[in-house]
């Protein structure tokens, strides 16, 4: 759904997958499930690793 776009920044997919030449996202969930969080396409966000690192660390 997010057509190779990190949803966090707005830029380009870093990688492509080896397996099938996709762009490469990380799935962050917007409230963790071990807060009863959803497992939902709602309550994600694709993101490249750097925001995904920043929105858990940053």
């Amino acid at each position: 759904m997010a057509n190779g776009i990190c949803e966090g920044c707005g830029n380009n997919a870093p990688f492509i997958s080896k397996k099938d030449g996709t762009p490469f996202l990380e799935v962050h969930h917007v409230k963790p499930l071990a807060e009863e969080g959803d497992d939902t396409v709602e309550n994600t966000l694709a993101l490249c690793p750097n925001c995904h690192r920043k929105s858990h660390f940053g």
